[in-house]
């Protein structure tokens, strides 16, 4: 079992998907089906974490001959960075499930089955091939949710955010055919091995115009200030499964494929980009705090609070010093955890009231106090609430910008007051104001809460005990920057 289980871990959804499929199973038995393969999947994942060794290097890899004419491999494993974003997908799945129980719609079920395994696989390939099969695939289901199930001008952004995505995805699939071809004329042979191809002597130009092609694909995930206008769209459009995927995991790949495939291929190279990616994340935080200030639609003001602060986790990666590298990644766990929370409550209230405009929202503290309770809580630990995890993650990254330079340091403070400012203006209006449109409505029931205590337990836990988690990345966290300072200071 241990050599196979990534493949489990990745398939299962898919496998159990298609069983159902095939048989056109009943609509219980597939949400039974669903339910079964995400908590199947993430017991395989909690297994793998307690076998896992903290102060090891790649593991549980299983590299096999794919389309061998063209060194195409089915080669996957896990490390510290990948460990944390396939934590997260299998702990999300189950929620999600639950939060789903009244949907009668079959796509919604199939498609987030195919979902899952799209962003596993995405996560836990070491082929580049591979990883771009599995980074296209998870965008079919996304586009199918937003197209047929969502709302608003749903068609439009479906097309929006396929259209940008594809264009990345092409930038990013010439860079691979190309480090490919180069491998191949330097060995006789085709490879897309990431340690092979981790090993070419690439000359400048070329390594600059092919880290370009990643970025580029990279910067749209994320999305970079620049790259993000599909972002706000397809947010206020997609059903809230999909916006929690979409906020929770989807746009952590992008920060994920710069630490894997970035700092993995173009250490030194990147280097050079550092400045531009800089700017465009301090940007980031300014100009998306402010849209978030300014959006009366509850599901764009937090798109714009997500994007705010992935811009603060890109920083933190860009900034190549152990506390904004492990404020990053820790970032990138406590920040999913509490958007994902936070989009499910905007999906509940939207359930309950009928709308997600706060100007039509008030007064929910006083009929609805458990849901109140919730809904602050989420919205404060995205502000980096003190006794959770968001503000161990940012407190270490302004640290690290601190230390990388006195005037970034200063910009990268201000997330932290520009989130309470729009978190705490958009809580006054919405629990403690007036509104005409609430009535008298039920209260979070036993299921919801069930859903939700999970989440609100692991941000206090990261909060209050981060040296529980971070043994599991600390060493090799340092390692990984140790070979890129090498190699920037070998470039200089």
């Amino acid at each position: 079992m241990m050599e196979h289980i990534l493949t489990y871990i990745i398939f299962f959804p898919l496998f159990m998907a298609v069983v159902l499929g095939v048989f056109r199973a009943p609509l219980k038995f597939l949400k039974i089906g669903a339910m079964f393969s995400s908590i199947t999947t993430l017991l395989l994942v909690l297994w793998l974490t307690y076998n896992f060794e903290p102060h090891g290097a790649m593991q549980f890899i299983q590299n096999l001959p794919w389309i061998q004419n063209s060194g195409i491999t089915y080669f996957v494993g896990v490390d510290y960075l990948s460990l944390v974003i396939l934590v997260l997908i299998s702990l999300l799945m189950p929620p999600l499930y639950i939060y789903m129980v009244h949907e009668n719609r079959k796509g919604y079920w199939y498609n987030m089955m195919l979902l899952q395994t799209g962003v596993t696989g995405a996560v836990l390939s070491l082929d580049l091939v591979l990883f771009y099969l599995f980074w296209e695939t998870m965008l079919l289901p996304i586009f199918i949710m937003i197209g047929k199930y969502g709302n608003g001008k749903y068609q439009f952004n479906s097309m929006k955010i396929v259209l940008m995505t594809i264009l990345g995805s092409m930038s990013m699939l010439f860079s691979i055919l190309y480090l490919g071809y180069i491998y191949f004329e330097t060995s006789g042979i085709w490879s897309f091995a990431l340690n092979d191809l981790a090993g070419l002597a690439l000359d400048a130009k070329t390594s600059i115009w092919l880290t370009a092609g990643f970025l580029l694909a990279f910067a749209i995930k994320i999305p970079l200030v620049g790259f993000h206008t599909w972002m706000a769209p397809a947010y206020g459009s997609a059903p809230t499964p999909t916006v929690v995927i979409m906020s929770a995991i989807m746009a952590k790949l992008g920060i994920y494929g710069v630490w894997r495939f970035g700092y993995g291929l173009f250490e030194a190279t990147l280097s050079y980009y550092a400045p531009t990616i800089i700017v465009l994340a301090l940007l980031g935080l300014l100009y998306y705090a402010v849209r978030a200030v300014t959006e009366d639609n509850l599901r764009k003001m937090f798109a714009y609070s997500s994007g705010s602060h992935l811009s603060l986790i890109a920083l933190g990666v860009f900034l190549t010093n152990i506390y904004a590298w492990s404020g990053s990644l820790y970032f990138i766990a406590t920040h999913a955890l509490a958007s994902a929370g936070m989009f499910i409550m905007i999906g509940l209230s939207y359930k309950r009231f009928k709308t997600v405009r706060i100007s039509e929202l008030g007064g929910i503290a006083s009929v609805a106090p458990k849901f109140a309770f919730f809904f602050a809580f989420f919205a404060l630990s995205i502000a980096g609430l003190p006794g959770t995890g968001g503000f161990v993650a940012e407190l270490l990254i302004i640290i690290g910008a601190f230390k990388t330079n006195f005037w970034i340091g200063v910009f990268t403070a201000t997330t932290m007051l520009s989130a309470m400012i729009y978190i705490f203006w958009m809580l006054q209006r919405t629990l403690f104001g007036t509104s005409t449109k609430l009535c008298e409505c039920s209260d979070l029931n036993a299921r919801e809460i069930l859903m939700l205590l999970p989440l609100v337990l692991l941000l206090l836990v990261t909060g209050i005990a981060p040296s529980l988690f971070t043994p599991f990345f600390e060493t090799q966290l340092n390692a990984s920057l140790q070979d890129v300072l090498t190699a920037i200071g070998g470039l200089q």
